[in-house]
């Protein structure tokens, strides 16, 4: 099988860290690896963050092998209880056009990001066109939904297949995108997450509970924060390192005083390399995220060896299911989520087996590289029109024979 050259088409790309950043770079990661040519093509990053961006698309090209496309102007909107992105040009059609020409795959992740995949997809030329949804649509009557439907349907029709990364993402969408589905979930680097060395001294003082998430109201950092207090009032020792930012910051930090927990959290603000050391050295994860399509913070958790107590919601559940271990608290609930934390903290022989069985789960189904074989398998059947067996993974591009980076630039 000959190498593919693949676009990926994102709003989404680092610096900007999230769940489908993630993604992106390491499906693309591990692309390359199987000798693909893969261009990751996105919205310019924020003016304050240009020389952060460049130094990323650099070790994107000599480390990973992949380049990346930058163009118009990405800027913040707030949309489904988050804040998306979207890419502003008043050449954006031919400037995708441009960056897509050629290819043999366009892959848009994120098609309700309202601009660069909807765009790669309605002028996509490729003998392959996906789409991979992260979007659970929880307003599923709302009237955007109703307004935008039948063109929705329409453009999705152009897609050769539907990949959702969770049933819940394919049970919510389905309304209005209509189709056949495959659902591949969200994978996890089990290299740079992973548990403490055997015989490794674990880190001293308290035990620590790690929020990882942007400080979205549905992400439910302030139900922790009440959580928390909570637990001080039963005299239980604990800190608490908050991973995370938003427009919301003050908010959360004030709540934080008001509460007289404010010394035993540390505030890291957004982290990607260290993010990993951190999940070594805590005794739990506490995700109280009240609406998700999956759950990538959990598949960290496994990774890292370390137990999760998370709010109830059907993201999660697909995530926590089949054996896998986790601790379910109704959403919205400080008191409850305090019980939940206090019984996992205060039963050491409970997470040292939960982190067994969570590294052993993130392995065997999560692994990026079982992950990218699938999607990469998609593709072969779509361009031979059956089924087709992959090629063999290769060793990833280096420095000296990565391809040049190209950035598409408004005149």
């Amino acid at each position: 099988m000959r190498s593919l050259r693949i676009a990926m088409v994102t709003e989404y790309a680092y610096p900007v860290l999230g769940g489908i950043s993630e993604h992106v770079h390491h499906l693309s990661l591990q692309l390359v690896r199987r000798g693909h040519d893969v261009t990751v093509v996105t919205g310019r990053a924020p003016s304050d963050r240009i020389e952060e961006a460049a130094d990323q698309d650099r070790r994107a090209r000599t480390e990973h092998g992949y380049r990346t496309v930058r163009l118009g102007r990405s800027a913040p909107v707030v949309t489904n209880g988050s804040i998306a992105r979207v890419t502003v040009s008043p050449r954006v059609l031919g400037l995708v056009r441009r960056a897509t020409a050629g290819m043999d795959v366009v892959h848009t992740q994120g098609l309700f990001g309202p601009v660069l995949p909807l765009v790669a997809l309605a002028t996509s030329s490729a003998p392959c066109t996906v789409g991979t949804f992260h979007t659970y649509a929880a307003g599923g009557d709302h009237w955007a939904y109703r307004l935008f439907r039948p063109g929705l349907r329409r453009l999705c029709e152009r897609l050769d297949r539907r990949i959702a990364v969770s049933q819940v993402c394919v049970d919510s969408l389905r309304p209005h995108v209509g189709g056949e589905w495959d659902v591949i979930p969200n994978g996890i680097d089990t290299v740079s997450f992973h548990p403490l060395a055997p015989g490794a001294t674990p880190a001293s003082g308290p035990p620590r509970l790690l929020f990882v998430g942007r400080f979205d109201e549905r992400n439910g950092l302030h139900t922790l924060l009440d959580a928390a207090a909570l637990l001080q009032d039963r005299g239980l020792d604990f800190a608490v390192d908050v991973v995370g930012d938003g427009p919301a910051r003050p908010r959360y930090e004030a709540q934080a005083r008001r509460l007289g927990i404010w010394d035993r959290i540390t505030w890291h603000g957004l982290l990607n390399e260290e993010r990993p050391a951190l999940y070594r050295r805590a005794a739990l994860l506490a995700a109280p995220c009240t609406l998700a399509s999956f759950g990538v913070v959990l598949l960290e958790a496994f990774a890292s060896g370390i137990p999760i107590v998370c709010a109830d919601n059907v993201g999660f559940r697909q995530v926590i299911r089949d054996g896998a271990p986790g601790r379910f608290v109704p959403p919205d609930d400080p008191a409850a989520f305090a019980a939940g934390l206090a019984e996992v903290l205060s039963n050491p022989t409970l997470r040292a087996a939960w982190g067994v069985d969570g590294r052993r789960i993130a392995e065997a189904r999560y692994g990026w590289p079982q992950v990218a074989e699938r999607i990469e398998r998609l593709y072969l059947e779509v361009l031979t029109g059956g089924a087709a067996a992959p090629p063999a993974p290769t060793p990833v591009t280096t420095s000296s024979s990565a391809p040049p980076e190209r950035e598409l630039r408004i005149a």
